[in-house]
């Protein structure tokens, strides 16, 4: 029995242990000891909320992320979308060979006609066309919880990866981007404007990697997972 309380301690570490270390992260508390997102603009916060929003013509961006020059990992949480009226709207665009208008080099978060956010390639890099459809959209997006997001960019594997609250959705084979530098990031539109998001969206926890951070599923699921791995020892045991 002890061996076993100590599988399950171990194992409910490594579930909820988060080793890698982010180059640049943007968070928001409610006692007003936020992070003011350097180097971003238009990120709107009132004191009392743990989390921030944009839309509504604030369209965040960031521009020379210098730090992210081959493997990536970009993450960030979602909930409370005010308006459903997005049809090829962007809700993040991430560019390479530096920030240009529109959506050219880049891999763009977008709402299809049918409200589902999907992440296309837009030639980032110099990479061929492709999409994931990450099976969320905005009706789920509406709700007062947050979602969980992560955009993988991994060279070694050339794979690039959409995880929805630690579960992968999908991804892209191949993946091989002649200029994989990350040099630019924008919330709620592409750069320049184009495709605006319509209404707001709360954020927070957004996380830059320099490297492949798979993200570890829900607690919620995890804990689950060890309830289930713990009953299954006990049964054995009697």
């Amino acid at each position: 029995m002890k061996c076993a309380l100590a599988i399950l301690g171990l194992l409910a570490t490594a579930a909820f242990a988060h080793a890698a270390t982010p180059i640049c992260s943007w968070e928001w508390t409610t006692d007003g000891s936020y992070v003011t997102a350097p180097g971003w603009s238009s990120f709107q916060h009132t004191n009392g909320n743990a989390h921030a929003s944009f839309g509504n013509g604030s369209t965040p961006y960031k521009t020379g992320i210098s730090e992210v020059s081959g493997s990536f990992t970009v993450s960030f949480d979602l909930k409370n979308l005010t308006s459903t009226n997005n049809a090829w709207k962007d809700m993040l665009t991430l560019y390479s060979k530096g920030t240009v208008t529109g959506e050219g080099n880049s891999l763009a978060l977008e709402f299809t006609d049918s409200g589902e956010l999907t992440l296309y390639n837009k030639t980032f890099g110099g990479a061929g066309s492709g999409s994931i459809a990450t099976g969320v959209n905005w009706t789920t997006l509406q709700s007062n919880a947050w979602t969980s997001f992560s955009i993988v960019s991994d060279l070694t594997s050339q794979t690039l990866s959409v995880y929805v609250n630690g579960k992968q959705v999908g991804s892209i084979a191949n993946w091989n981007p002649e200029s994989p530098a990350l040099t630019g990031a924008q919330f709620g539109s592409a750069f320049g404007g184009g495709r605006a998001m319509q209404g707001t969206m709360d954020i927070n926890n957004i996380k830059f990697y320099n490297e492949v951070v798979v993200p570890t599923p829900e607690p919620a699921a995890a804990s689950l997972g060890l309830l289930g791995l713990s009953a299954l020892m006990l049964r054995r045991r009697r």
